[in-house]
């Protein structure tokens, strides 16, 4: 019989993995839409072809590139 503590401790294992990979699938969503920038010519291009608005398509490359700048030394 698993106890209370045991069932808690594993949810949490679960949510932090499933958090890991909510973040990587993050990150490969907005190296693939940089990708489409790159290859599209521009944001508003990629959002037409997603069939989205430019916003969310900037909005993710932006999180992405502010997220990977390195901190100043």
């Amino acid at each position: 019989m698993t106890t209370w503590k045991a069932r808690h401790d594993e949810a949490v294992r679960k949510q932090h993995a499933a958090q890991l990979a909510y973040q990587q699938a993050t990150d490969e969503r907005a190296l693939a839409l940089l990708a489409g920038v790159e290859e599209l010519g521009s944001q508003a291009a990629v959002a037409r072809e997603l069939g989205v608005k430019t916003p969310s398509v900037n909005q993710a490359i932006r999180a992405y590139q502010k997220k990977s700048e390195t901190p100043p030394a």
